[in-house]
This record gives structure tokens, C-alpha cells and sequence, in this order.
């Protein structure tokens, strides 16, 4: 385990939390709970499934938990954020809203990181790196 994240581990007081938690049906119902649209959801659950069938059960709740307000790897595709942004803009844009209200930061300041990429891409990229990880933390606690 990296210094990295066994801070996280021992700070979050996770070095005991069950990963058996972070299952697809779990995250669907926070996804739900989070008011994610339900199309989109399950396109990230499949993305999901995909991951699982690649490296194991195990493994893919080690990388979820490992995100850490990453963005999840199939969503690191420039166009396939731009196009979750073009059919779910609506909720991109409330979500920018409260992030910057939840975190008292512009969203240009909370994606500084992803800066080099057009507007709606790095919006689409901050909301699903935080509310993704918002899930998957709400899950372990």
C-alpha cells in the first residue's frame, strides 16, 4: 500500500471498512439517492460492468475505492464527456451549481487539474469524478 493511500486509509478511518459494499446494485441506488438521471446511470454502471469483467469484483472495488476525486477512467474520453454533457446539460449544470455552493469554489478553480480541455468536458469531468466518489464514500461509511 503507498504512503498515499494509507493516509487515506488511516484518515478516513477506512483501514477496517468493508469494500464488499461497492457493488453495482449499491452504487445504483446511490447514484439514485443522488438524483443522478437514471440513462446516465446506467451508462456508468455499464462502464462499470465492463471494469469488473476486465479485472475481477475485487479488484475493480479496490480501483473504485482507489478514485479518490479522480476521473473514473472511461470517462476521461474527451468525447465521451462532451457527449454526456450534451444530453444530460441540464443536471451537469445544477450539479456545478451546488458543487460551488457545497465547496465555496468556482468550478474553474475546482477543475484547475483539467483545465486543458473545453468547458463542457471539464464540467462533465468534475461533476462524475465528485458525485462518483461522494457515492462511493457514503457506501464505506
Amino acid at each position: 500500500m503507498s504512503k498515499l493511500n494509507k493516509f487515506f486509509y488511516d484518515y478516513l478511518g477506512m483501514e477496517n471498512k468493508n469494500l464488499d459494499e461497492l457493488t453495482i446494485y449499491n452504487l445504483g441506488l446511490g447514484m439514485k439517492k443522488e438524483k443522478f438521471p437514471e440513462k446516465l446511470i446506467a451508462d456508468i454502471l455499464g462502464e462499470f460492468n465492463k471494469i469488473i469483467n476486465e479485472l475481477g469484483e475485487k479488484k475493480f472495488q479496490e480501483w473504485l475505492f482507489n478514485l479518490h476525486f479522480q476521473i473514473p477512467d472511461p470517462f476521461k474520453n474527451e468525447l465521451r464527456a462532451e457527449d454526456i454533457y450534451n444530453n444530460y446539460e441540464n443536471w451537469i449544470e445544477r450539479e456545478i451549481v451546488n458543487l460551488e455552493n457545497e465547496t465555496n469554489l468556482s468550478w474553474e478553480k475546482q477543475s484547475e487539474d483539467i483545465a486543458n480541455v473545453n468547458m463542457k468536458i471539464r464540467k462533465t469531468q468534475l461533476v462524475l469524478r465528485h458525485r462518483i466518489s461522494e457515492v462511493v464514500l457514503d457506501l464505506l461509511n
